[in-house]
């Protein structure tokens, strides 16, 4: 009987870990941009426009999925797609939140904001709601992904013809 050499679609975890820590700091970058565009417009006391952070998060975890399919012409497994958005958004609210708790001090209105919703009586709240926050959308764009590459997986669509 010829035995049959059959390659792993699931991606080592160094690969994993670098393209979390890259794509995570990615988003966290593009999150502090929308945060300062908010600010410069005047849209900062707007907190219902941070939805958009989970768009960005959403957006920037399918190309980064998308991209290993694309370079390894194969599928990736659904754990390790849910693992690695929602490990993607844990990385990336992490830094934005500290980054929050930074820039509070050196932007009043900011601050001012935080002090508001918090009457005062615990200024770091703001910071490590938004990190909590950003898990609990980072688990929801963790299964949006998870779903929607599963596709691959069931042979809906092949990973060979991804462009």
């Amino acid at each position: 009987m010829e035995s049959v050499k059959l390659t792993s679609p699931e991606l080592p975890m160094s690969k994993v870990r670098t393209t979390v820590l890259l794509y995570g700091t990615i988003s966290c970058v593009l999150y502090i941009i929308f945060l300062l565009v908010m600010k410069i417009v005047g849209l900062l006391h707007v907190t219902e426009l941070r939805m958009v952070n989970y768009v960005i998060l959403c957006l920037v975890c399918l190309f980064e999925i998308r991209r290993w399919i694309k370079l390894r012409h194969n599928f990736v497994p659904f754990l390790q797609v849910f693992g690695t958005a929602f490990f993607t958004g844990l990385w990336s609210f992490l830094l934005f939140s500290a980054f929050c708790y930074v820039y509070s001090y050196y932007d009043a209105e900011l601050r001012q904001l935080f002090f508001e919703n918090t009457y005062g009586v615990f200024p770091n709240v703001p910071s490590i709601v938004l990190f909590f926050e950003g898990s609990a959308a980072s688990i929801i764009v963790a299964f949006i992904n998870m779903q929607y590459f599963r596709r691959y997986e069931e042979g809906e669509k092949n990973p060979k013809n991804v462009k």
